[in-house]
């Protein structure tokens, strides 16, 4: 009975061990855990982007007129390349235009809807293209930027209906250049003729003729160009000089004014008085070398004009001796004969303006910001010797040179802006077309000024 006893004992004992290895083992410890983690499942790949491909450059548009080298390279040198680096993936490309035929290209310009971004425009060409050109006081007015306030007079010629248009880049008033020494010589020693008798004495006084080829060896007066004597810029210097108003308070021309005729008469007059009559006239000064008061000929003797009426570009550098016998003055009219008559230097003001059609009018005005800061100013003007639009850039070489001194204090009293013409490329024409016919007499003053007012009144369908 106890053995069978303990072999039920033994029975129960296996069953229990091999029960206990068929169930839920115990929970392993910290040096049981595996040593690496299990593969997490695979995720579905992205799709691989494409790399991003570098912006389109953009080439802002700049077209110059008639500068110096100078002026060209100091902005290729260093205004340009720091703008370039101030706005990445932006290429600045300057080209170089004339004076000759520029009304044919900036039409083409308007008429595409395309071209440069940024245009060099003349005094009067605010009004001739001012609907095409960009309002840009949101970019250049006081609130945006305002170093606007230290620019002088000049900043109403790039105007259009009191907006900003672009920026002023100097002042380039026309001034009476008299040679003192070879007025002495003539016997003329009461300096630059104060009205228009004085003119006409002075012209028949200082003018030498050249027997032998019949021509002019001395010019008393060249106004502007000195064969004709007619350009039509000079008559409405000596017209404004009057007081002359060239529209009436209708908008009408005023060519028809007592102011207008005057003007005309005195022109015949002066011109007759130096070539003579035209049937017999004499013949015109040689081409000579450098300005036409600062000429020497052969012979070492003077070849050229007693007094030049012009802006400083055609006037002697201003290292030339020559200037300590060279006084500057402005047109005086003929305040005798005309009670409202004023001492007057024109004053011009080439400009930079951005047409509407520009893509890039920000980057424009980022340029001009640039370009147009007291420093820049400064020296833009300094490579061409002219007066800074900017007041705040007469510093150096305007103070420091007699002659720059002298214009820019009369330019600062006396100047009135050549601006505000309506289609002054037509105007241009028609007067040139009558003023030429003036001087070979095809016409008389009367004449002239009744063609003149009736072709204007037209061109602006008056």
């Amino acid at each position: 009975m106890k053995k069978n006893l303990s072999i039920i004992l033994t029975l129960l004992v296996l069953a229990s061990l091999l029960l206990s290895a068929c169930g839920t083992p115990a929970t392993p410890t910290q040096a049981d855990q595996p040593t690496t983690k299990p593969a997490e499942p695979t995720k579905a790949a992205e799709p691989t982007k494409a790399p991003e491909q570098p912006a389109a450059e953009t080439t802002l548009k700049i077209y110059l007129l008639d500068y110096t080298p100078d002026t060209i390279a100091w902005l290729k040198s260093e205004i340009n390349p720091a703008f370039e680096a101030a706005h990445p993936g932006v290429k600045v490309e300057i080209t170089e235009g004339s004076w000759s035929g520029w009304d044919t290209t900036f039409s083409g310009f308007f008429a595409a809807g395309q071209g440069p971004d940024i245009i060099n425009l003349g005094s009067e060409m605010n009004t001739l293209y001012g609907e095409s050109l960009a309002d840009m006081e949101p970019y250049l007015g006081e609130a945006a930027w305002p170093e606007i306030k230290n620019f002088g007079p000049a900043l109403e010629n790039a105007k259009y209906k009191g907006k900003l248009r672009g920026l002023p880049i100097f002042t380039a008033p026309r001034y009476v250049f008299c040679r003192t020494d070879l007025m002495e010589k003539a016997g003329w020693t009461t300096g630059t003729p104060k009205n228009f008798a004085e003119w006409v004495d002075f012209a028949k006084k200082a003018t030498i003729i050249d027997p032998a080829t019949n021509s002019l060896v001395q010019q008393a007066l060249v106004p502007v160009d000195a064969a004709s004597m007619a350009d039509w810029q000079w008559w409405l210097l000596v017209f404004y000089s009057l007081g002359g108003e060239l529209y009436k308070a209708d908008g009408t021309p005023n060519f028809d004014s007592p102011e207008a005729l005057a003007t005309t008469k005195w022109m015949l007059e002066m011109r007759q008085a130096i070539y003579g009559p035209y049937a017999n006239a004499v013949g015109s000064l040689p081409t000579g070398q450098g300005s036409v008061i600062d000429v020497n000929d052969e012979t070492g003797k003077d070849n050229g004009a007693v007094c030049l009426a012009h802006s400083g570009w055609a006037a002697p550098a201003f290292n030339r001796p020559i200037w300590e016998k060279i006084s500057i003055d402005p047109f005086f009219g003929d305040p005798a004969n005309f009670p409202k008559s004023k001492p007057v230097v024109l004053a011009f003001n080439d400009w930079l303006a951005v047409p509407e059609y520009s893509p890039n009018k920000q980057l424009a005005a980022d340029w001009l910001k640039l370009a147009f800061t007291k420093e820049a100013n400064h020296k833009w003007n300094e490579t061409m010797g002219l007066i800074p639009a900017r007041n705040d850039a007469h510093y150096g070489y305007v103070t420091d040179t007699p002659q720059l001194k002298r214009e820019a204090e009369l330019a600062s009293q006396y100047g009135v802006g050549f601006a505000g013409i309506l289609e002054s490329a037509k105007l241009s024409t028609i007067m040139q077309d009558a003023l030429g016919k003036l001087i070979t007499e095809e016409l008389t003053p009367e004449e002239v000024v009744a063609k003149i007012q009736e072709e204007y009144s037209a061109a602006l369908g008056k």
